[in-house]
This record gives C-alpha cells, sequence and structure tokens, in this order.
C-alpha cells in the first residue's frame, strides 16, 4: 500500500512540476521494505526522543514554576534575631551597612488550621509584612491581598483546598493560635507550594498587636543595590558580623534567595540525570539503525549492482543509503514530537508531586525539539555513513557472485 501511496503522490507532484529525484523514491521505498524491524528501530529512536524532549519541557516547567515562587522572596537578605528589636533602631543600624537600601521589619505567627468540629487539619504559618510591602509579589488566585486595615482577616495560599476544596474569599477559616480557637476571614487565596503547613499572609499592622509587639519585630527584610545571589551572600556575611559586634543577639542572616537557589540545583542535577538516560536510550537507537542499515544493504546487494551497471557512482549510493536513514529518523523524530506531550504532562506531574506535593502548570519549550531535530538527524547520518561506505564498495563482480 505504500509503494502505491507512493506512486500516486510522485504523479501528482510531478504533475504540478515537483519532481523528486530517483534516489530519494528509492531510499523512500527501501525505508518501509522490512516494516518489523523498521518498528524496532523506530521504538528505540522514538522513546529516546520524546524522553528527551519531555525533559526539556518538564525542566522549563520547574523553573517557571520555582520563578513564580521567587514572587515570595523578593527581599535580598533576611535577618532573624534571638530578641525583639525596634525597627526604627534596626534599620539605622543596617542603613550603615554599604549597599543597603531599605529596611522592613516582619512578623510571624504558628498556628494550626482546624476542621469544624475542631479537629486539626494542618500546620498554618502566618507571615505579617507591612501590608503595603512589595518584597511579595503574590499569584493571587481568588479574591485580594492583605490590608492594613484588615482584622482577623488572611490570605491563604491554594494548599488550603486540599481539605476545603470549595474555599473561596470571602469563607471563615476556624484558627488555633498560641492556644486560642479563633475565627478568620479568608480574603484571598494565592499560588504557593506548602511543604511544611499551610502558609497565610495577614497585615504586620495587625500580626504586632496580637504579638504584642508594636514597633518591634524579630524578623527583618533588606533590600539591597545588587540583587545577584552572589552579593546577596556577601551582605548576609557582612550584616551578620556587623550586629555581632555590635552586641545584637542574632539567630541567622542568609541570602533571600538562598533556599531557592538550593531547589534549582536539585532539579537540575535531577533533568541532567534524565537527559543522560535519554540520551542514552537514542545511542541505543542509532546502534540499531546502523545494524538495520547494514542488513538492508546487504538484502539489496543485487539492486545496488544493478544502480552501479547503469551509471550510479559511489556517491550516489552512498547518498541513496544515508538518504534512507535521515527519512527513518525524521519519521521518528515526528513520532517523538506527538509522544511528548503525554511524556511532559506524566513526567511534570510525577516530578512536581514529589518534590511540591501538588502538579503544576505545564509549560512547553521549543528548545528541545530544536535540539533533538539536531540530534536525530546527526545519529541518523552517522548511523549511514558504514553501511553505505560498504554498499558504495560492492562492485559489479561482487554483485553478480552474491546469493
Amino acid at each position: 500500500w505504500f509503494d502505491w501511496i507512493q506512486v500516486k503522490a510522485t504523479r501528482v507532484l510531478a504533475a504540478r512540476g515537483i519532481h523528486i529525484p530517483r534516489p530519494f523514491v528509492i531510499s523512500l521505498r527501501n525505508t518501509f521494505r522490512r516494516k518489523s524491524r523498521l518498528a524496532l528501530t523506530l521504538f528505540t529512536l522514538t522513546m529516546g526522543g520524546a524522553i528527551f524532549i519531555a525533559v526539556f519541557n518538564v525542566r522549563v516547567t520547574l523553573h517557571d514554576y520555582i520563578g513564580q515562587i521567587g514572587k515570595y522572596f523578593v527581599a535580598d537578605v533576611s535577618i532573624d534575631f534571638d530578641k525583639a528589636y525596634r525597627l526604627k533602631e534596626i534599620e539605622q543600624v543596617a542603613m550603615n551597612v554599604e549597599g543597603v537600601q531599605r529596611v522592613e521589619g516582619w512578623q510571624f505567627l504558628s498556628g494550626e488550621l482546624l476542621d469544624a468540629n475542631g479537629n486539626v487539619m494542618e500546620n498554618l504559618n502566618v507571615f505579617g509584612p507591612p501590608a503595603d510591602s512589595d518584597l511579595v509579589e503574590p499569584i493571587i488566585l481568588d479574591g485580594r491581598w492583605i490590608r492594613a486595615d484588615d482584622v482577623r482577616k488572611l490570605a491563604l495560599s491554594e494548599g488550603a483546598r486540599e481539605y476545603f476544596p470549595d474555599l473561596a474569599a470571602g469563607d471563615q477559616v476556624n484558627l488555633k493560635i498560641e492556644g486560642r480557637e479563633e475565627v478568620w476571614e479568608v480574603v484571598g487565596i494565592f499560588q504557593f507550594v506548602d511543604r511544611e503547613g499551610i502558609l497565610a499572609y495577614a497585615p504586620y499592622e495587625y500580626v504586632s498587636q496580637m504579638n504584642n509587639l508594636a514597633n518591634r519585630s524579630f524578623s527583618f527584610r533588606l533590600v539591597t543595590i545588587d540583587h545577584s545571589r552572589e552579593y546577596q551572600n556577601a551582605k548576609a556575611e557582612e550584616l551578620d558580623k556587623f550586629f555581632r559586634e555590635r552586641g545584637y543577639d542574632i539567630r541567622a542572616a542568609e541570602a533571600g534567595r538562598a533556599s531557592l537557589d538550593t531547589a534549582v540545583e536539585s532539579l537540575d542535577t535531577l533533568v541532567v540525570f534524565l537527559l543522560i538516560m535519554a540520551i542514552l536510550t537514542a545511542i541505543v537507537g542509532s546502534m540499531g539503525l546502523t545494524g538495520t542499515m547494514g542488513m538492508n544493504v546487504l538484502e539489496r546487494t543485487r539492486e545496488i549492482g544493478i544502480m552501479r551497471a547503469i551509471g550510479a557512482d559511489d556517491r550516489a549510493v552512498m547518498r541513496t543509503v544515508i538518504a534512507e536513514g535521515v527519512v527513518i529518523g525524521v519519521i521518528s523524530f515526528v513520532l517523538a514530537v506527538a509522544l511528548s506531550i503525554p511524556f511532559t504532562y506524566l513526567l511534570s506531574t510525577i516530578v512536581s508531586l514529589a518534590v511540591f506535593q501538588s502538579a503544576i502548570p505545564v509549560v512547553f519549550t521549543y528548545t528541545g525539539y530544536a535540539i533533538w531535530l539536531g540530534l536525530v538527524l546527526l545519529l541518523s547520518t552517522v548511523a549511514s555513513i558504514v553501511p553505505a561506505r560498504n554498499a558504495a564498495r560492492l562492485t559489479i563482480r561482487e554483485v553478480l557472485a552474491y546469493e
């Protein structure tokens, strides 16, 4: 049936003035001559390509999501103390360090999320930045962000919907904070990864009253003139030493993106491992292609001899064999593109559930497709060179003696 389709297509194109080179037509016909052998070769190449492309898509997906999470860690340096200090005092001291532009005091509450019967569902971590802080750029899914006049109101991460699937802005939730059961209103729901409890935000103005820490705080966020990771690390060390030398009970000072960059490095290691697996699969496929092409050349010895008898030179014979290998590579690429879509969703779901405990939106990139196209063309060409050279070395005498 393929030969019939090929003949019809060739005639239609010829009628429109498009002439396909005869050697290429022969290569197309030869490609589908041994279908079981072709299927086995295509399987390994397609699997390698699909995994390769999917890994690139998953990498972009993870980096895109971590970039979104980074919107909650805009500060360049975070400093925590063992005792509360006045905001103005810490600001005045920190501003003496070169490169520090401004300082914000944050509050913190820890509690528990309860169900309607008072049973503990999950731990709750409430951050209290100033309501007008630009060091948090939340991705709001429903409702609004916190305001300075909010009382017993908070914005909850989407992780709370694991326990309350119908949770929406305007709903009330039961909380236990410092042993007291309270009812708070959810003003908004934002996108975030909850790995250790549910994350929430409430305004500094209200949380500081609950903690009896008006104009004081244990935790501060600093903005510097340079936002690179190297500069953040250097300033964190400098600020740590600076405050300790002046007698402050500092607990820790770290770069704002330290935890995120650690996560990125871990994910990149996983991605590299998956890429190596995909490349190894592709190499096995190319080795199989070499064997397939070698067997095809042996089976077509008489045909190659006839080509030589009617004037085909070494280059023409090699082009025919290499073209056949490239056709197989292109077919495997098309199949890999189709298969990479479900593979991307599957890998993305598995990795995101393992790392973030929730599925994340999938992002596709053309990079993986472009690189794999070039790689599969290279592999198929290289895999066909040896069989092509063997075919070109066949003489008419050897062909006539072949049985």
